[in-house]
């Protein structure tokens, strides 16, 4: 970077313990008042928190520079992973990418487009409404067409089911998921064409089925609508030799003669991660008897939204389910 680090909290006048909600607010107030397409009136230097100056470093600026301020600010501090980031590890970490818990983070990177942030927000195209209602009363962000001129409405979201191997499910991977969407392409607007679209999904250790990975707003592209989202839904793929229970336990089923339920006997399970695991049996097995070998299942502690690894960096937590041997005499 090129300048200190930037106080986001400052920027929007507000405290670090503030809410999403008053976050959200703090930015409908000032981005109605400084966004370049409502009122020319406001031309005058601005320093956020300046009756108490002690809080912020920055100095005054223009309403340009605090129209790109406000929206940046409003970026990161809107998005509860990119805020978690920014509190812990400040806009150095946000910028240059964090080794979390559950995998690396890459570098933040602002789209620059302000009035992409402005229209998620109030969702209109129209910036002249009257300014007290667009905070008091701000149309829905997804509203229906209906509901007043210049207001859009988001498409239908997708749903995708992604099947995952036990394999994936215990070491964890990257997947990239190719989908086709619609593409304006041209500046008119007026020409639409079906393109590729590659989407990333990091899949944590012991990721559940059905678990949604959510891509907000990465749909088809059209002029009059906001594009809905592309949502993966996590199912597990049947595996030739494990069953998944309980979220985390895995089952695996052992054929055995009368003799060998009778004497004893000793066999080898080969592991998701390629280890060989040594069991001894030694008791009788009768009907219904299990075999517990524990934490030889999948992982516990890896699903966790990235937010909340972040809040616990400095707890270990490797913790994994059981493996259940199940027997059948045959």
């Amino acid at each position: 970077m090129n300048r200190p680090e930037l106080d986001y909290y400052a920027v929007l006048d507000m405290p670090r313990n503030a809410s999403k909600e008053q976050i959200t607010l703090a930015y409908r107030r000032m981005a109605v008042r400084l966004c370049p397409h409502r009122d020319k009136k406001y031309e005058q230097d601005f320093v956020p928190l300046s009756q108490e100056g002690k809080l912020t470093h920055l100095s005054p600026m223009g309403e340009n520079k605090q129209w790109a301020y406000i929206n940046m600010a409003f970026d990161v501090l809107g998005n509860d992973l990119y805020r978690a980031i920014y509190d812990r590890y400040g806009e150095a970490g946000l910028f240059e990418g964090v080794m979390l818990p559950n995998g690396y983070f890459p570098p933040y990177q602002y789209h620059g487009d302000h009035m992409k942030v402005y229209e998620q927000v109030f969702a209109s195209y129209s910036p002249y409404a009257n300014v007290i209602d667009a905070v008091t009363n701000p149309p829905s962000l997804y509203a229906t067409r209906g509901h007043g001129i210049g207001v859009r409405q988001k498409d239908a979201d997708t749903e995708r089911t992604i099947f995952l191997s036990l394999e994936e499910v215990r070491t964890g991977c990257v997947k990239l998921m190719h989908v086709w969407r619609q593409e304006i392409v041209d500046e008119k607007e007026s020409r639409l064409e079906k393109r590729k679209h590659t989407l990333k999904l990091n899949i944590r250790p012991g990721t559940t089925a059905g678990t949604r990975f959510r891509f907000k707003e990465e749909g088809d592209r059209y002029p009059t609508t906001i594009p809905g989202d592309i949502i993966f839904i996590v199912a597990d793929k049947p595996h030739s030799e494990f069953e998944r229970r309980n979220m985390n336990d895995l089952v695996y089923r052992y054929d055995i003669t009368i003799s060998q339920a009778l004497t004893g006997f000793v066999f080898y399970i080969n592991t998701l991660d390629k280890r060989q695991l040594k069991i001894v049996i030694t008791d009788v097995v009768y009907p219904g008897y299990t075999k517990i070998v524990p934490l030889e299942g999948l992982p516990k502690c890896r699903n966790m939204d990235a937010v909340t690894a972040i809040k616990n960096a400095n707890k270990r937590n490797d913790e994994f389910g059981d493996l259940i041997i199940e027997f059948n005499c045959i």
